[in-house]
């Protein structure tokens, strides 16, 4: 039978209706829709995805989260009970379940509510409380899911906790003083035990001392200094917290900042016993973040190890090599592709979800709570916490991991400071809580600035001195009056003087990127304004030598580069070292020919020798490695330029002593026979009475040398080191070596800034070897040199010093290598060593290269 064609209807021409329209579509997209759980507006392409990862509010009263679960856990818990084929008595098994499901609805109405920290009586509340106490339900897992190691997030646990009865029926304390902390610091010490870690009761420590300890004004730092939340977390800390939390917490305080995995920490500290509780109970008291504030795919990938890595890309189907191109290819798929909903954002989100799955808990410390910390550190010990320490020092950048071991090497007897023991003072040039958080934020800014420019990342520390530049540009005019006051060994301790410094870390980075003339800028910012004159004394000379090689060598500025010399040659801040140098770089302009020197120096002895050398590119980047010959081994030995000159002077000069210490020697002297004033004797009563002009000098128990060891080191001692110098002038022979060795036997196993113990191989005779060869009118000299101007001579010695006991003989040989030169420093130091009848050479080394060892 032949089909007959249907006929096609023809659809209506006329207009559509507007809620049909496409108009309309658009306009209900635009309108969007309103989240239930945080009240936020979203577009519909958006709002499916924000409620599968909105998270309900702690305060929230209406709603709560009782678990969560993945995609994965979803799909198996629609998919009902497990179907079991083939058993007969699955029809008894299922009235055995409805059994036990009325039996547990018995045993819910009869359960009393739990004490909660806050009871309510609402219906409401008591239908939350009989909701905590439904049975948890047991999840089927497939087995490919089983299979798979999943580390599980904290998040629950500390819903559950948070909004459960409290065993121990703790009341949350919203409050606390002073005088309460030290009742709870008493309680813990009468507790407290050997097995405790040592970093936890030293953290413990400092706070008491801190708290305790009056300042030189009478006051303490009470309750009137900190801010109710401060007071209130060292009470939690002490009082609240159990001790693994409190260990973890010191842990996390003395690593460098950032996100850490709770696996690894497990790992890394078996000390901490139930760290997971720890974290729970650190996240419910607000000392520390969980992965739920891990919302930075950078910072997330940057916590990742090569599995997690590639776990997380094999899920995208992206190609996983090694660790950096891993992760640049998933921040690349982040940045590239799009969601069928669209936007970038989806796909990020995606990723950063899949990592925080494979990671499981995360932690880190809240920001707050280490300024805090790093705020009774640096009460605590001004000096080991400077970050200028990371400036002569790059590695030393755990400036609080080091206190704490130095405290420990104190308890153990492995190390002795020449400090009072117990230090009965405190830092005191705070007097307001902002100063002193002022002073923190400067420090971190500084070594944030270290870092990059390390990292060679030029642009991002430029920015950060320039807002360096602006805090102090912005700062009270009052304040700044009240920094200029204080003493210069204070000064240094606060916020201005560091971030002086950091501006002229960004003068160096301008130079780095050859922008000289914003560099002279930035430099004449720093020595022609008033803002700054009175900070970084010991800097001001260094910028001056910069800003006049850039007006000249530079930007070809002469007359400018004129004008600024005489300014500096004019400031009193400016050191012998950079005025020579200046001096030279005024003596070479040809348009400044009536400059009349300030320095006369003349020019030191000089010396050549040869040495045999090896090949050079053997990958640590030393240009010259030269060699020796053992007589005994009969074989040749690498050694160091110093060395090679040593061996020489001893061999064909007639010495019988040589050292290679670079001043070590002159200051051990220096150190010995004026001990008593540098170093006074370590009682509380002499630091507050007879010599209460240096009480402000001595803050803690683990200095190595008083806060002013440096530029007002003689002005504030003149008086006791003219009469020492008198007496050396007076003294014979016997009296002087009677008080080193006497000084030495009471000290030899103390470590402080000045005394090189080892540096003398036969101990205190080679010592007294030394003082004997050395003319005493020179020596006095020297050693006034020193202390009047310590902070300027205090580097700079010659290389070598020898000496032969039997011929009174002494000389200072300062030793350079293949294209080595000397510096301001060392031409002055081998000037002032020969015009005060020290024999003083430079030793010149020229290599003999040779390819084959003999």
């Amino acid at each position: 039978m032949k089909k007959v064609k249907k006929e096609r209807k023809e659809l209506p021409t006329g207009p559509v209706a507007y809620n049909r329209s496409i108009m309309a579509a658009f306009e209900k997209q635009k309108n969007g829709k309103i989240c239930p759980l945080c009240n936020e507006k979203f577009s519909l392409a958006r709002y499916r995805s924000h409620m599968d990862v909105c998270q309900v509010a702690e305060n929230d009263e209406e709603i709560e989260v009782i678990a969560t679960y993945n995609r994965e856990e979803a799909i198996l818990l629609r998919a009902g009970p497990e179907i079991v084929l083939g058993d007969g008595d699955s029809l008894e098994t299922s009235q055995l379940s409805k059994k036990r499901r009325r039996s547990e609805t018995q045993e819910k109405e009869n359960t009393e509510s739990p004490n909660l920290e806050e009871p309510s009586t609402s219906t409401g509340s008591r239908q939350e409380e009989e909701a905590e106490k439904e049975p948890e339900r047991v999840i089927k897992q497939s087995p490919a899911w089983e299979e798979r190691p999943r580390r599980r997030s904290t998040r629950i646990q500390r819903k559950i906790v948070n909004h459960q009865g409290s065993q121990e029926n703790l009341v949350k304390k919203e409050k606390a003083t002073i005088s309460e902390v030290l009742e709870a610091i008493e309680k813990f010490e009468l507790r407290s035990s050997d097995s405790l870690p040592y970093y936890m009761k030293y953290t413990i420590r400092i706070l008491k001392k801190v708290i305790s300890t009056r300042k030189f004004d009478g006051t303490f730092y009470a309750d009137d200094f900190w801010n109710l939340e401060d007071v209130l977390t060292f009470y939690r800390f002490v009082d609240q917290i159990s001790d693994g939390a409190k260990c973890l917490l010191c842990r996390l305080f003395i690593r460098k900042p950032g996100w850490y995995i709770l696996e690894k920490l497990e790992q890394k500290y078996p000390e901490i016993s139930n760290i997971s509780d720890a974290v729970v109970e650190l996240t419910k008291w607000q000392f520390i973040m969980d992965e739920s504030s891990l919302n930075s795919l950078d910072d997330t990938l940057l916590i990742c190890d090569s599995t997690v890595l590639k776990n997380v890309a094999r899920k995208f189907k992206i190609e996983a090599k090694n660790r950096p191109e891993t992760i640049q290819s998933l921040r690349k798929f982040a940045q590239s592709q799009q969601s069928i909903l669209g936007g970038q954002r989806n796909v990020e989100s995606s990723i950063l979800r899949a990592l925080k799955q494979e990671l499981g808990t995360c932690v880190r410390i809240q920001a707050g709570v280490t300024d805090l910390f790093r705020a009774l550190f640096t009460i605590y010990c001004p000096v080991t916490t400077n970050s200028a320490n990371s400036i002569d020092n790059p590695a030393a950048s755990n400036v609080w991991q080091d206190l704490l071991y130095m405290m420990l090497s104190i308890d153990n007897g492995t190390v002795k400071f020449p400090a009072p023991n117990p230090c009965p003072n405190i830092a005191s040039f705070y007097k307001e809580r902002q100063l002193l958080f002022d002073y923190i934020t400067a420090k971190s800014l500084e070594y944030t600035i270290l870092t990059l420019m390390s990292a060679g990342n030029f642009e991002s520390a430029i920015d950060l001195a320039a807002d360096a530049k602006e805090l102090i540009e912005n700062m009270p005019q009052t304040q700044k009056h009240y920094y200029s006051n204080l003493e210069v060994h204070e000064r240094k301790f606060v916020s201005i003087w560091v971030l002086a410094r950091c501006c002229g870390h960004g003068a160096s980075i301008l130079e780095k990127q050859k922008k000289y003339g914003m560099a002279v800028e930035w430099q004449k910012w720093l020595l022609t304004g008033d803002e700054v004159k009175h900070y970084c004394l010991d800097s001001r000379g260094t910028w001056w030598d910069r800003m006049l090689l850039n007006l000249d060598s530079h930007l070809k500025e002469k007359k400018e580069c004129a004008k600024m010399i005489n300014l500096a040659i004019q400031d009193p801040t400016v050191l012998e070292k950079e005025l020579l140098s200046i001096q030279d770089r005024a003596l070479k302009l040809k348009n400044f020919t009536d400059f009349r020197p300030v320095l006369s120096i003349g020019c030191p002895e000089k010396r050549t020798i040869s040495a045999k050398t090896i090949a050079k590119n053997l990958g640590d980047g030393r240009v010259n490695r030269f060699v020796i010959r053992n007589e005994e081994k009969e074989e040749d030995v690498e050694c160091s330029v110093e060395e090679v000159v040593r061996i020489r002077y001893l061999e064909e000069q007639g010495f019988s002593i040589g050292v290679h210490d670079e001043g070590a020697t002159w200051h051990t002297l220096f150190g010995l026979l004026f001990y008593d004033i540098i170093f006074p004797d370590n009682f509380p009563a002499d630091i507050t009475t007879e010599n209460s002009t240096i009480a402000s000098t001595w803050l803690s128990e683990v200095q190595d040398a008083p806060t002013d060891l440096s530029n007002t080191l003689y002005s504030r001692r003149a008086e006791k080191f003219e009469d020492r110098f008198e007496w050396l002038k007076e003294a014979d022979d016997e009296q002087v070596t009677a008080n080193i060795r006497a000084i030495w036997e009471l000290k030899k196993e103390e470590t402080n800034r000045e005394c090189a113990w080892k540096m003398f191989p036969g101990g205190v005779e080679d010592c007294v070897t030394l003082y004997q060869c050395i003319p005493r009118a020179g020596l006095i000299a020297i050693l006034r040199r020193l202390a009047q101007n310590y902070r300027n001579c205090r580097s700079g010695f010659p290389d070598l010093t020898l000496w032969n006991p039997e011929t009174k003989k002494v000389v200072v040989v300062e030793v350079k290598g293949p294209g080595d030169r000397l510096s301001t420093k060392q031409r002055l130091w081998l000037s002032f060593f020969a015009d005060n009848g020290v024999r003083a050479e430079v030793c010149h080394v020229t290599a003999e290269n040779s390819k084959l060892l003999l």
